[in-house]
């Protein structure tokens, strides 16, 4: 009797632990769902969002395109002075009043605040904005150096892409713009777009490809390709190579023009010739190297391609 009074209490001690413990992972389950039911309707409302961002960009398009045709972009050279260019807007207000006000609101990169020039009515509807810039033309450089001696443990590597990039930024111009129109207390603004105008150095003075190689025994030689990206009369006429050593110049030495042949015998395009520097006993043992180019109009440039 004694025995059976034991076994009833442990069985209703262990059911009592297990619904207890049955009790307690329930919760957590109900936490559990309730914390993915919360997650789930952040997820809902985080897409709802961004719908509704997406709906009212296209609204804010087919709103624009109603009145507003795309806006045109053109730039032409200054033909007495080439370090200028002229910046062309034109574009199409198709619902406009009488006596409206049709403004040109832009910003240059770089610039925080907007400034806003009074378009130029060209009739039907049609308005344009003209304006003068200044660029700095130069080749577009590419640098590189394939190391195979002592300076380098990798090969091939490419240098000067914090120049190039640098160079970039400086050598183009990207606008921030936007058209709006008022008439009264009615003031109707366009999305604001961003042009970049064109790398004008490419025009007249088109690409430079500089490899230099250097072998196991720092003996070096260099190729410099250049190549019209437009047509124009401007060629490479003439390149040196500059030496340094601690800042001072030891030597200034003329690089050679020569023929390219492609494998087969098949000579290059006629818009695209090389300077070649040949291997030599020379050691390449100097702090830097600059190249100097000269263009046929008597454009000279100077870039460094090599830091010891």
């Amino acid at each position: 009797m004694k025995l059976f009074k034991i076994v009833v209490v442990g069985g209703l001690f262990a059911s009592l632990l297990m619904n207890f413990t049955l009790l307690t992972r329930l919760d957590e389950v109900n936490n559990r769902l309730n914390d993915l039911a919360n997650q789930q309707q952040m997820v809902v409302n985080t897409v709802n969002a961004q719908v509704s961002q997406i709906n009212s960009t296209i609204n804010k398009i087919k709103e624009d395109q109603s009145w507003l045709s795309a806006v045109k972009v053109e730039t032409e050279m200054d033909e007495l002075d080439k370090n200028k260019a002229l910046v062309s807007f034109e574009w199409q207000v198709k619902e406009l009043q009488n006596d409206s006000a049709v403004l040109f609101n832009y910003k240059k990169n770089g610039e925080t605040e907007y400034r806003s020039i009074e378009a130029v009515d060209m009739e039907n509807g049609l308005f344009k904005v003209v304006m003068p810039i200044e660029i700095d033309l130069e080749p577009v450089w590419n640098s590189y150096i394939f190391d195979r001696g002592s300076h380098s443990n990798k090969e091939p590597v490419r240098v000067v892409e914090g120049r190039k990039e640098a160079y970039e930024n400086l050598n183009q111009l990207n606008f921030d713009y936007y058209i709006s129109v008022s008439y009264g207390d009615m003031i109707k603004s366009a999305e604001i777009n961003t042009t970049r105008i064109e790398n004008m150095g490419a025009r007249y003075y088109g690409y430079l490809e500089v490899r230099t190689d250097i072998d196991k025994n720092n003996s070096y030689n260099m190729s410099v390709i250049n190549g019209k990206m437009y047509d124009t009369s401007v060629y490479l006429k003439e390149v040196y190579l500059e030496k340094f050593r601690n800042g001072q110049l030891v030597e200034s030495e003329k690089i050679e023009e020569r023929s390219i042949v492609y494998e087969g015998g098949m000579p290059v395009r006629e818009d695209t010739n090389e300077f070649f520097k040949q291997t030599s006993e020379e050691k390449l043992d100097y702090s830097s190297l600059v190249l100097k180019v000269i263009y046929s109009d008597g454009s000279v440039f100077e870039r460094e391609i090599y830091v010891e």
